[in-house]
């Protein structure tokens, strides 16, 4: 069990050092970088996602018990961040609210994809879309309308989760998951080249979107209050993911769906969490931390879990 476990996690390990390591002599510039990151997000990630849920029932992509334990770990460690961030008045409210999004939020697309897929194969990626389904829709909404509602109190709510709603709209993974669901739904038959062509880049997403995480590493410095991101990081990786367990547990759900949600929860805050702080202007350089110091700790924390889960 413990050499599966090496095989498995040794290639995730050796593909974000060979990413680093590539920007690190320069051969990987910050422009390549972002490129790649588009065409990962534009056509590996929805490729990927569409294989998954098209080749599946459509009642086990709706799964209440996952959404429970995930998403009952995600509002009780956003509250739990907001109200520390908050004692001793050290945050603004506009502050915390956007460091608990970031506590939440976890980076499932460009490393998320390739960890679950690694270590669980399609049974773990059919758990990611369930959660992964109401995601950024369930997390970016009500963020936005509380941030909307510390800047203008007597804002209209129905305005902005429309406005929200339609961002989503043209967001190409929403896209992929909604026509991997129709074609599941009315088994609509998808021509053999056009699945091969999706397959392909699908086994491309996981190098590449892994590599690019160890590019990303690269280069980046710790700026802004450090004991506030640490104490983000450390509730992205290591409480929202204790929590899922403690919640799964109590809905007794089964360890081979409920492991692929706890490493999902393990995961450290994707770029959203960044975007979010700039739009707002809020907190920009706490966020950006709690991003790289929550990543370097997930190298610890998701093997480690790896083999406890391994071992359940």
């Amino acid at each position: 069990m413990l050499f599966n476990l090496v095989d498995q996690l040794g290639p995730i390990f050796l593909l974000v050092a060979m990413g680093f390591g590539l920007a690190k002599i320069g051969l990987v510039e910050r422009a390549s970088i972002e490129g790649l990151t588009k065409m990962t997000f534009w056509a590996l990630i929805p490729a990927t996602l569409f294989v998954t849920i098209s080749g599946n029932r459509v009642s086990e992509l709706f799964n209440l018990s996952i959404w429970l334990a995930y998403y009952g770990a995600v509002a009780m460690t956003a509250i739990s961040v907001f109200v520390l961030l908050r004692m001793g008045k050290r945050n603004t409210t506009p502050e915390a609210i956007v460091l608990a999004f970031g506590a939440i939020f976890s980076n499932i697309g460009m490393l998320g994809i390739p960890v679950v897929d690694i270590l669980f194969g399609h049974e773990g990626l059919l758990v990611l879309a369930t959660i992964l389904c109401i995601h950024a829709i369930g997390l970016l909404t009500p963020t936005i309308l509380l941030l909307e509602w510390t800047r203008n109190r007597n804002g209209n709510p129905a305005a902005i989760i429309g406005k929200t709603l339609r961002a989503q709209v043209c967001n190409p993974i929403i896209v992929a998951i909604l026509c991997g669901v129709i074609v599941a739904s009315f088994d609509i038959p998808v021509p053999q080249f056009a699945m091969t062509f999706l397959g392909m880049l699908k086994a491309a997403m996981p190098p590449i979107a892994l590599m690019l995480i160890g590019a990303g590493i690269y280069g980046q410095k710790l700026r802004g209050n450090l004991a506030t991101s640490i104490t983000g990081a450390i509730a992205k990786v290591c409480l929202m993911p204790g929590l899922v367990f403690v919640i799964g547990m109590l809905l007794h759900i089964p360890m081979q769906s409920l492991a692929p949600a706890i490493i999902i929860a393990a995961l450290p805050p994707g770029v959203n969490s960044v975007l979010m702080a700039s739009t707002y202007e809020t907190a920009s350089e706490r966020t950006a931390t709690t991003m790289l110091v929550a990543t370097v700790l997930s190298l610890i924390i998701l093997p480690a879990l790896a083999v406890v889960l391994a071992f359940d």
